[in-house]
């Protein structure tokens, strides 16, 4: 069997389909192919050992002013001329798949164009509520649209048949390090409940400095359980918040809380697992490991996402009694130290079996075959 994957520009967009992948080669061992742009995916898909191919295709909102045409002749002219769509058409006309499985993001717009174009049976994850515009644009001629919830599902009626929809919850990559290896990994007091940040896979500036809040305030308001807390902070992606982060680092040396810095996380799902607390974005990966995890959460979903998925995302987990929802205007360092003191003895949430990735492999892979 021949499975043809699209999906990047976020690790939302390429983890959850990174773990839907590792669940269906358990089931079986299809030969792959995965269709990705220069972003994240383009690093992280061959690292996992999986064939990679490129489509040129780089897209972001910028005012069509004197100052952008670089940017418009570079990345917006070759996607008006089709550069993208033919090179998608092109890579699937020598693989010859069977199926396309494509998580969003705008490269795997070409992909599912093409797939369709040539007759390709055509399977969507949604892993954002709303649902992303790409795969709500293509999910009238999709084979089978698999979404993270029921209201992410409710996005998508009047646009396809209700048949095509299932609701899948989000999968999750299973951790790779052990909780003692996690600690080892970062030199954390073994003691320590661990206090895992993230600003999503490029990073936030907002979230390092709500850290460097939270730092300052527990120093000046002593508590014995700081004592028992230890900070992992990731930086992301973007290079220019390296600093701001490493910062926040030293300011809180000398308080009571211990602060670790990272720049990126390999096995975020590991991390969260040996995690006893997490503050953060609600992107659709971290959302998914934050549900197998069943790890605490205080969520700050990013305001500039005008669809405001993330607000979505981190529903699901208050729904499910494992996270509490802080819009960034209102976050504050007092704040965080205060959900801090609710959640210390809440136990983990047990997370749904079988788990995510492994119920949509199944229902993929039966579905395949009882149509063949």
């Amino acid at each position: 069997m021949r499975i043809a994957l699209a999906g990047g520009g976020t690790g939302g967009h390429v983890y959850p389909l990174l773990a839907v992948v590792r669940a269906l080669q358990q089931e079986r061992q299809p030969e792959l192919l995965w269709l990705g742009s220069e972003r994240i995916e383009s690093q992280i898909v061959p690292q996992a050992g999986l064939p990679f191919q490129q489509i040129d295709i780089r897209f972001s909102w910028r005012r069509p002013v004197p100052a952008n045409w670089g940017y418009y002749r570079r990345h917006i002219l070759p996607i008006l001329l089709g550069r993208p769509f033919r090179q998608a058409r092109q890579a699937l006309e020598r693989f010859k798949p069977e199926l396309l499985l494509a998580a969003g993001g705008y490269v795997s717009a070409p992909a599912i164009w093409a797939a369709q174009q040539l007759g390709i049976a055509t399977a969507l994850l949604e892993i954002n509520d709303p649902p992303g515009l790409v795969n709500w644009w293509f999910a009238p001629e999709a084979w089978r649209v698999y979404c993270i919830s029921e209201a992410c599902a409710a996005g998508f009626q009047g646009r396809c048949s209700l048949a095509k929809l299932r609701v899948s919850g989000c999968p999750a990559m299973p951790p790779v390090r052990s909780r003692e290896e996690v600690y080892a990994a970062y030199g954390i007091e073994p003691q320590r409940r661990l206090m895992l940040v993230m600003g999503g896979s490029l990073g936030s500036g907002a979230i390092h400095r709500l850290v460097a809040d939270a730092l300052s305030c527990a120093r000046e308001q002593p508590d014995p359980r700081w004592d028992e807390v230890a900070v992992l902070d990731v930086g992301g992606e973007r290079a220019e918040l390296l600093d701001l982060f490493r910062e926040t680092a030293d300011g809180g040396s000398s308080g009571p809380l211990q602060c670790r810095t990272v720049d990126y996380l390999q096995d975020s799902a590991g991390a969260l697992a040996a995690a006893d607390f997490y503050l953060g974005r609600s992107g659709a990966a971290t959302v998914g490991e934050l549900i197998a995890s069943g790890t605490q959460s205080l969520l700050i979903p990013d305001p500039q996402h005008a669809d405001r998925q993330q607000f979505g995302n981190a529903k699901l987990l208050s729904e499910r009694g494992q996270g509490e929802i802080l819009p960034q205007e209102q976050a504050s360092g007092a704040l965080v130290l205060d959900w801090l003191k609710r959640v210390w003895d809440r136990p983990r949430s047990e997370p749904p079996q079988p788990p995510a990735a492994k119920l949509l492999a199944r229902d993929l892979l039966s579905l395949w075959e009882g149509e063949r």
